[in-house]
């Protein structure tokens, strides 16, 4: 009768342990994907004072790494921030460069 017992209970963890590693018993997980707002900085741009050979363009890209939008976006960013065009910049004088 002990054998008996002692077998069955070697089975039952056997098949137990097969069903386990075949089939699985953890639930699936659930995954939800909840879009947050995304969050501007409170201060989109730098300040920058320009030095010589300096453009729009290259102090957007020190700013930033690449360029991640549009020139057209980079201008109008940029005359909105100082109300000068780009071509008008001077050395010397301090500019807000926008970053993205």
């Amino acid at each position: 009768m002990r054998k008996l017992l002692s077998i069955s209970l070697f089975l039952l963890v056997l098949h137990t342990t097969y069903y386990d590693l075949t089939t699985g018993t953890l639930a699936t997980p659930v995954v939800s994907v909840v879009d947050k707002p995304i969050q501007k900085e409170t201060e989109p741009f730098i300040i920058y004072q320009v030095k010589a050979g300096d453009t729009v363009l290259s102090l957007v890209e020190k700013a930033n790494g690449t360029i991640p939008v549009s020139i057209d976006t980079i201008v109008h960013d940029f005359e909105t921030l100082n109300e000068i065009p780009p071509n008008r910049i001077q050395i010397g004088k301090k500019y807000r460069i926008p970053t993205y």
